[in-house]
Order: C-alpha cells, then structure tokens, then sequence
C-alpha cells in the first residue's frame, strides 16, 4: 500500500504527471457531462482544461533549453529520427506563442479580428495534431527498430532477458502508438468543419476518447516504471 501511495505522490510531484492527473480529471468530467447532459460537469471539465493551459504559459524558456541540448539530433541513430526530432522541436515551439496569443485574445487582453482570432485558434490546433502526427511516426520508427533488434537477438544465442526486455519495449511502444492514434482522432474532432474529419465526431466521442487516452498515459507512466530500467 504504502508504494501505491508512493507512486502517485511521485506522480503528482512531477509537472508532466500532474499534467496527466489533470488531463484525466478534465476529460472524466466532459464525458459525464455529455453523458448525463449536466452542464456544470462540462463546465468543470473546461476550468480543468484551462488550469493546463495555465501551467503550459511558462513552458517556452524548458522547451527552448530541450532545443539548444538537442541541437540538430547528432545522438540520434539515424537521420530519419534526427529529422523528425528537429520537427517535432520546431513544431512544439511554435504551437507555444500561438497558444498564448489565443489565450490572450480570450481574456481581452489582445485585440484580435474575429477572422484574425479564428485562424490563430485553426492554427494551434493543427500544430496540436502535426505534433501528435510527428510523435507517432517516431514511435513507429522506433518500433521498426526494435523489432529489427529483435530478429537480430533471435538468430543468435542471447542472453533470454534481453530479448524479453526487448519485447516490453515493444508492446510498451505499441501501447503508445495507440494512445498517440486516440489522441490525434482527438485533436483532428477539434479542427473546423472541413479539414479531415473536423467536428465530425460528437462531443460525447471525443470526451470518450480523449478520457481513454489519458487512462493510458497513466497506466504507460507506471508500467514503464515498473518494468523499463
């Protein structure tokens, strides 16, 4: 019991996994909210939402300092993943002043068109899913890799743990190709009407969605705890 409360105080404690906690909280009050139609659930589940965005207001000076020590991915294994990294680094930069300058216009502190507000609003979400879309192509890239390594262990006499480490990782990696596929079904419902398949799926789905992904996240966080050294 008491390691049970150990890991979630760990949890807790770290700025991504308080981000997680909040993330479910949020997205667990939506979809009762749809469910049930009670407004005030919804509306919880919005303040929730908000009180991510607030913390996300200083992440530019960690994600500028990520840049500057990932540089152009020389570490990488290949120039495939190098690639993707600078993306995926570019990508998460920008989404961060877009962000913010919606944020602003919200709370009328920027004076912003109606036009001018709706395109930056377009924008942040796009950067939201070409950020999950990134993410999901370097997992699969990883997962490619590993199974590489794994074929190259199984034609050999390796040691057994190895290859069943390997195999964690694999499954774990699956697992979260699958929560990056929920999330970017998620992100892409939120784009307008018109662009893949924006608002075509209800409120109620994607609060079911995004609710499952978050469970994930978590559940991901503690197995790979427990299991990946």
């Amino acid at each position: 019991m008491s390691s049970v409360i150990d890991d979630i105080c760990e949890l807790l404690n770290s700025y991504n996994g308080r981000d997680k906690v909040l993330r479910l909280a949020c997205y667990t009050f939506k979809l009762y909210g749809c469910l049930k139609n009670r407004k005030e659930w919804q509306a919880a589940g919005s303040r929730l939402s908000t009180a991510r965005l607030m913390l996300r207001l200083f992440d530019d000076i960690p994600m500028m300092r990520h840049i500057y020590n990932y540089g152009f991915g020389k570490h990488e294994t290949s120039t495939i993943a190098a690639i993707l990294g600078l993306l995926a680094n570019i990508v998460d930069q920008m989404f961060l002043p877009v962000e913010k300058a919606c944020w602003l216009h919200d709370v009328g502190i920027l004076k912003l068109s109606d036009d001018m507000a709706y395109r930056l609003e377009t924008l942040s979400t796009a950067l939201w899913a070409a950020s999950l879309y990134i993410a999901l192509v370097q997992t699969g890239q990883s997962i490619k890799q590993l199974c590489w390594s794994r074929e190259c262990l199984q034609s050999t006499e390796s040691d057994s743990a190895v290859r069943r480490s390997i195999d964690r990782r694999v499954a774990l990696q699956t697992a979260t190709a699958a929560k990056l596929c929920l999330d970017l079904v998620h992100a892409v419902s939120c784009l307008p009407r018109g662009y893949l398949w924006g608002e075509a799926v209800t409120p109620t789905k994607v609060a079911a969605i995004a609710t499952t992904s978050s469970l994930m996240g978590i559940a991901l966080y503690f197995v790979k705890k427990r299991f990946v050294k």
